[in-house]
């Protein structure tokens, strides 16, 4: 089985799975849907140029890069005089 989006004025309204490509309207939908094949779109995607897109992309955010346990210890006065006793020194 494969998934078909179907597809009604360039927007996915459903995603059903089928053995082969439908050359008709899937049954309970009327003229106008049409089926084509896609793995991973949901309903709400737009579709035009044989390319389906998210309407609602998931937000990329930025993260610093972790510090090490070195950096850590050298900014806060209180860890490194922690360590410090810990060692010794």
């Amino acid at each position: 089985m494969q998934k078909y989006a179907i597809v009604k004025d360039g927007v996915v309204v459903n995603v059903i799975e089928y053995e082969a490509q439908p050359s008709a309207p899937p049954p309970g939908f009327e003229a106008g849907h049409v089926a084509i094949q896609a793995d991973a779109v949901s309903p709400g995607w737009n579709y035009a140029n044989g390319t389906f897109t998210d309407p609602n992309p998931p937000e990329v955010v930025e993260m610093p890069a972790p510090k090490s346990l070195t950096d850590m210890i050298l900014e806060s006065p209180t860890e490194l005089a922690k360590l410090k006793a810990a060692l010794g020194i």
